[in-house]
C-alpha cells in the first residue's frame, strides 16, 4: 500500500513539474507589469513602501534590457537552494530524487510567478531555503551517519578519538554558521524584511555551538546574536521611536479601519468626524493602502507629524470597537491564507474569501498563456490537499509495517519514546517554525485587504518540503536521518 501511495505522490508531483515547465516556456520572454517592477527598471524603488534591497535594485537596473538573464539566474537560484534542501534528506544515491523534489519545489506556481517577476521575492526565498538546508546540515553533524562523531564499537574510537571527533563536528558546525551569515547579509542586501525571519534559525545554531563553548566562546555567539539582531533594525527600522509609532500606528488603523472606513467614519468625533470628510473616507475605504496614500497626508497637513501619530492610535482604537467581528474574521482568514495559500487561492478567485492581492497577482500571471495559467493554479490549489494526504498516508503506512515487523521478529526495539522523538524533532525544526510563523504574523499585521502570496513563499514550499520527505521513508537511514 504504501509503494502505491509513494507512485502517486510522485505522479502527482510531475504532472505539477510539467505544467510548470510548460508555463515556463510560455513566459520567459514576458514581463510581468507590478508597480515595484516598474520603479525598478525605473531606479526608483528606494521608497520606505517598497521591499527591494540595494543589491536586488541594482541588479535590476543593470540587467533590465535583459531580463531573460535575470530569470535565468533567479531559476537557477531557486533550483540550487532547493536541491541542496532536497539533499538533506535524499542521500548520494538518490540522485534522482534529489534533482526531482528540487524540480517540484522550484515549479509551484506561487514560486514560478516570482521566478519570472522583476521582484525580489524569489531570490529572498531561495536565500531562507539555503538557510533551512544549512541549518538541517548543522543538526545532522551530530549523528554517527556523517561520521562526525566516532562510534564507540570502531577500533581506536576511544576517549581520543571520541574528542577528535568532537572538535571536527565544532569544526563544521563553525563553517556552517559562516555560512549562514554570508546568506544572511545576502538577504539583507536583497529583501531587507527577510532577514528578520532567518534570524531564528541563526540564533538557534549560535546557542547550539555556544553550549559546546566556554567563556569567550559563548560571549563571542551571544555578541554575534546581538549584532545580528542590531542590524536587522537598522536597516528595516532605523533608530527614531517616531518613525516606529508612526509606522505601528498606520498599520494598525490600517488593519482595524480597511475596508469599512467609511462605515465608522460616521462615529468619528469633532472636529476629526468634520476635517476628514466623506469623500476622503470613501477613498481610505476604496484602497488597501488608503491609510498610507490617502488619510495620513491630509491629516499631517492639518495636524502635523506628532499629532498625526496620535490621531491614527486614537482613530484606530474607535474602528476597532465598531468593527471588532469582522477585523477577528479578516486575521483568521489572513493567517489561514498564509498558511495553506494554493487552496485559500482557489476560495478567493471563486469569491468565498474576501480581499487580497490575489486577483491582481493572478492577472499579471495569466497575461501570456491564460489558459495554461488556469489550469496550472486550479490543479496546484487541488493537488495541495491530496498530497497531504498521500503523505500522511505513506508515513501512516511505514509506521504500522514497521511495528508490524518488529513484532514478528522481535528486533528493532525502540529506543526512544513518542516524546523524545517529538523532543528532537523540535530541536530540529522548532527555529524553522518560528521563522515560518514570525513571518505570517508580521505579514497579517501589516494591514487589511493586502493578503499577497508573493511574500510568503517560503512557507508554501515547507508544505511540499514535508511531503516529499516521506519518501524518504522506505529507507531507515533516511528516517533516522530525518528524526535526528
Amino acid at each position: 500500500m504504501g509503494g502505491v501511495l509513494r507512485a502517486a505522490l510522485i505522479c502527482g508531483m510531475g504532472v505539477q513539474i510539467l505544467l510548470g515547465l510548460a508555463w515556463l516556456i510560455k513566459n520567459i520572454g514576458g514581463l510581468q507589469n507590478f508597480q515595484e517592477t516598474r520603479l525598478l527598471l525605473a531606479g526608483e524603488s528606494a521608497a520606505d513602501s517598497f521591499y527591494s534591497g540595494i543589491l536586488y535594485r541594482g541588479l535590476a537596473a543593470l540587467l533590465s534590457s535583459r531580463l531573460w538573464i535575470l530569470y535565468g539566474f533567479q531559476l537557477a537560484a531557486a533550483v540550487v537552494a532547493s536541491y541542496g534542501l532536497m539533499s538533506c534528506f535524499f542521500g548520494r544515491e538518490k540522485e534522482v530524487l534529489r534533482l526531482f523534489g528540487a524540480l517540484a519545489l522550484t515549479t509551484i506556481p506561487q514560486a514560478m510567478q516570482c521566478h519570472l517577476a522583476v521582484l525580489p521575492w524569489s531570490l529572498g526565498t531561495s536565500l531562507l531555503l539555503g538557510e533551512t538546508a544549512l541549518l538541517k546540515r548543522a543538526w545532522d553533524i551530530r549523528g554517527r551517519a556523517w561520521g562526525l562523531v566516532p562510534d564507540e564499537r570502531e577500533p581506536g574510537s576511544g576517549i581520543k578519538g571520541q574528542e577528535a571527533g568532537r572538535h571536527t563536528a565544532r569544526r563544521a558546525a563553525g563553517g556552517l554558521a559562516a555560512a549562514m551569515l554570508i546568506l544572511w547579509l545576502l538577504i539583507l542586501l536583497v529583501l531587507p524584511l527577510y532577514a528578520w525571519f532567518a534570524l531564528p534559525m541563526i540564533f538557534a545554531l549560535l546557542w547550539r555551538i555556544g553550549k559546546g563553548w566556554k567563556g569567550s566562546g559563548r560571549l563571542v555567539c551571544a555578541l554575534a546574536a546581538l549584532a545580528l539582531f542590531l542590524c536587522s533594525v537598522t536597516v528595516n527600522c532605523g533608530w527614531d521611536p517616531g518613525h516606529w509609532n508612526r509606522k505601528l500606528a498606520a498599520d494598525a488603523l490600517s488593519r482595524t479601519g480597511w475596508p469599512y472606513f467609511q462605515y465608522t467614519y460616521d462615529v468619528f468625533p469633532q472636529p476629526q468626524h468634520d476635517e476628514i470628510g466623506l469623500v476622503t473616507a470613501r477613498e481610505v475605504s476604496a484602497y488597501a493602502d488608503g491609510v498610507e496614500r490617502v488619510l495620513i497626508p491630509k491629516l499631517e497637513e492639518m495636524y502635523g507629524a506628532e499629532e498625526t501619530t496620535a490621531l491614527l492610535w486614537e482613530l484606530a482604537g474607535i474602528c476597532l470597537r465598531d468593527n471588532l467581528k469582522v477585523d477577528i474574521k479578516n486575521i483568521v482568514w489572513d493567517m489561514a491564507a498564509y498558511h495553506a495559500t494554493p487552496p485559500i487561492l482557489l476560495m478567493q478567485f471563486k469569491g468565498r474569501a474576501y480581499d487580497a492581492y490575489s486577483g491582481t497577482n493572478y492577472e499579471q500571471m495569466r497575461s501570456c498563456a491564460p489558459l495554461l495559467t488556469r489550469h496550472y493554479v486550479v490543479y496546484s490549489g487541488r493537488w495541495w490537499w491530496v498530497m497531504l494526504a498521500l503523505a500522511a498516508g505513506i508515513w501512516v503506512c511505514e509506521g504500522l509495517q514497521r511495528g508490524i515487523s518488529r513484532e514478528k521478529t522481535g528486533k528493532g526495539t525502540r529506543k526512544r519514546g513518542l516524546w523524545g522523538r517529538l523532543r528532537t524533532f523540535l530541536q530540529c525544526w522548532f527555529p524553522v517554525l518560528a521563522g515560518m510563523e514570525w513571518m505570517i504574523v508580521c505579514l497579517v499585521l501589516n494591514g487589511s485587504g493586502i493578503m499577497d502570496y508573493k511574500k510568503n513563499l517560503w512557507v508554501t514550499i515547507l508544505w511540499y518540503v514535508a511531503s516529499m520527505w516521506t519518501l524518504t521513508l522506505t529507507e531507515e537511514e533516511g528516517s533516522e536521518e530525518w528524526r535526528s
